[in-house]
């Protein structure tokens, strides 16, 4: 979770206890987890496990940093976080890859240098000597950046250095000039993956949070930042994300200063929002709540043709400039179901990641097991994005639990005792298979257990594999029908 300090004062006023509580405990179990990371000896690795990873220890020192805001961080675990960091820098001001950075790296020493100096000057540590020398790096070779992701990174790390500096402008007019107009909002495109390995739609929307918070640090063409900010508004998916983890922290931080920039809203504005004219809600926005995320709900009253109309109107307020008018965004999203017999299946051979999970039996009594055998292979290109592909840096494997059933964890702890999979985390319904560096050479096939609870009829949540850094690779296999006998 990533928010500011006013963001949650402001909310916690608003909130009742109940919420608050809530928000505190997501916080606390959130912080309590990404403890679990940190590498013996400093640094923090992806699973916890040494080497500690450059990115990934500036990532989490970010984190805990916004977090330090809103829940009682420990100040030591900030301070030898950051002195990790310090202590691995070049004598030329940079960081790169050393050998203690396996899983995470980006071909140019510059997008990484400012990507950490970033996090060192947001976690205080802006008069130290080695962001100095970072700057100075920064300042010398940062506009010879030619993709915009890596551009945009140079131009955070600039602006919260100093948004006045002349090469801070500099950089940030590279990057407006590298911006993408079409349809009404602004986006970059990247050519190289992200840090986290987004590509395609992901990266764009990594890509064009960054520039987004660059720009409005800077205060530069606000143009563009009004049009950005449209575009990830208008990439939001129906859950209320932004497909990834990287992708919907960034877009968030941009959307939340942006807030910051705006001023207060005057209000209060009512937004009536209907429904083909017959449903309507109505939300009241004022100081208190004006940065919290409002949702209105619809779930009968739609048209038989299908065509259905949202009407939203907005009345009374006006921002702290004094010029009548309200800025706000929203999204409309649409969800249904359709049978299963009526789903298009995907041809294996635009499939990314194929997946083929196989139940040894469908009909069986309380308190037996069933085996269930899964293969997984990486398709040597992808069609989503365009270009071949021959590794996946992470991905996922989401294999439904079908209800009254209990996992045999020991099948999977096993699993990676051996080295087959890297982790597994269990929920109610699914279980959550990583797979690290899956490579398109190496097919993989495991099993596991489950035992049957309940004398019941049900069917398994489909099962689903994917890039955890490019979502939109999807492959679904639909469920099955399990029959338990007393």
């Amino acid at each position: 979770m990533q928010t500011t300090g006013q963001d949650f004062g402001e909310l916690s006023r608003a909130a009742s206890p109940e919420v608050k509580l809530t928000a505190e405990k997501y916080v606390g179990t959130g912080y309590q987890r990404l403890l679990t990371f940190e590498v013996p000896g400093g640094g923090f690795s992806l699973f916890g496990r040494p080497p500690a990873e450059l990115f990934l220890t500036a990532y989490g020192l970010m984190e805990f940093n916004d977090m330090a805001k809103v829940y009682p961080v420990d100040p030591a675990l900030i301070e030898r976080t950051a002195q990790w960091l310090l202590d691995r820098q070049n004598s030329d001001g940079t960081w790169a890859d050393q050998g203690y950075s396996e899983h995470w790296q980006i071909a140019s020493e510059t997008p990484t240098t400012a990507y950490i100096t970033w996090a060192l000057i947001q976690a205080g540590y802006e008069d130290t000597p080695e962001v100095g020398r970072a700057i100075t790096h920064l300042r010398e070779f940062g506009l010879r950046e030619e993709d915009a992701y890596s551009l945009a990174l140079v131009a955070n790390a600039l602006a919260a250095y100093d948004p006045g500096d002349s090469m801070t402008r500099a950089v940030v007019d590279r990057l407006y000039e590298m911006r993408v107009e079409e349809n009404g909002v602004v986006y970059w495109e990247t050519g190289v993956a992200s840090f986290m390995g987004a590509t395609g739609q992901s990266g764009s929307l990594e890509t064009t949070a960054l520039a987004a918070i660059a720009l409005m640090q800077a205060d530069a063409h606000p143009d563009a930042v009004s049009g950005a900010l449209a575009y990830l508004v208008q990439g939001k998916d129906s859950w209320g994300t932004w497909s990834t983890t990287q992708a919907t922290i960034l877009s968030l931080k941009a959307l939340l200063l942006a807030t910051e920039k705006a001023g207060q809203v005057e209000g209060p504005v009512t937004v009536r929002v209907s429904l083909n004219k017959e449903q309507t809600q109505e939300i009241v926005i004022d100081q208190t709540n004006a940065d919290v995320v409002h949702l209105v709900t619809f779930d009968r009253g739609f048209s038989p043709s299908g065509a259905n109309r949202v009407q939203i109107e907005v009345e009374g307020g006006g921002p702290s400039t004094g010029s009548g008018e309200v800025n706000l965004m929203y999204q409309v999203a649409t969800r249904y179901y359709l049978p299963w017999d009526q789903v298009p299946p995907e041809p294996e051979a635009k499939e990314l990641i194929t997946i083929d999970v196989d139940y040894d039996r469908t009909a069986l009594a309380v308190n037996d097991t069933v085996t269930v055998d899964v293969g997984v292979k990486l398709n040597p290109f992808d069609f989503a994005q365009g270009k071949p592909t021959s590794v996946v840096k992470m991905a996922l494997i989401d294999l439904g639990v079908p209800p009254g059933f209990t996992v045999l964890t020991e099948d999977l702890s096993r699993l990676v005792e051996q080295g087959v999979i890297a982790r597994y985390e269990l929920t109610g319904r699914q279980i959550i298979i990583y797979l690290e560096d899956f490579s398109s050479e190496k097919p993989l096939r495991f099993s596991y257990r489950l035992r049957a609870r309940f004398p019941m009829r049900a069917q398994t949540p489909p099962s689903s594999a994917y890039d955890y850094y490019n979502p939109t690779d999807l492959t679904v296999q639909a469920p099955l029908e399990m029959v338990v006998s007393e």
